[in-house]
């Protein structure tokens, strides 16, 4: 696994309406980006990470923005493709945008609910009993 670490530099999470305030058709808008790739060595690339969710419904309703950075090693010249292209190797964005996406959201999920918001993703809801004719399966396939 070429992600070496993940750290959490900045965490910002400001309310601009009271929790009893009712809020109707509230929007969660999530952003993220890169905003900086450093090479610390041959083996070793810094890459600084922005991360946003935004609570709007009539006006501004709160904001979650979270900065850090992942320290990924063992390709070169990545910092060297993200001046030239802005755009790094696919392989490396799948792994590092996966990775800061899994990790904001889970913090955003906790935050939002220390601040008495919905959480930024959709969450799983269970439902008990039949529905309509379709087999209730456990979701563990079997061969």
């Amino acid at each position: 696994m070429p992600v070496k670490n993940f750290e959490f530099m900045t965490v910002d999470a400001r309310r601009f309406s009271r929790s009893t305030e009712v809020q109707k058709n509230i929007q969660i808008q999530v952003n993220h980006e890169i905003s900086q790739v450093i090479e610390r060595s041959e083996n070793e690339t810094e890459l600084n990470f922005r991360f946003a969710i935004n609570y709007t419904g009539m006006g501004a309703i709160a904001s979650i923005k979270l900065e850090g950075y992942v320290l990924f090693e063992g390709v070169p010249g990545i910092a060297q493709k993200w001046v030239k292209d802005k755009k790094l190797p696919d392989d490396v964005a799948n792994e590092v945008l996966n990775l800061i996406m899994r990790n904001c959201l889970t913090q955003g999920v906790v935050l939002a609910r220390d601040m008495r918001l919905p959480p930024p993703i959709q969450m799983p809801q269970v439902k008990i009993g039949k529905q309509g004719g379709q087999p209730q399966s456990s979701g563990i396939e079997v061969a």
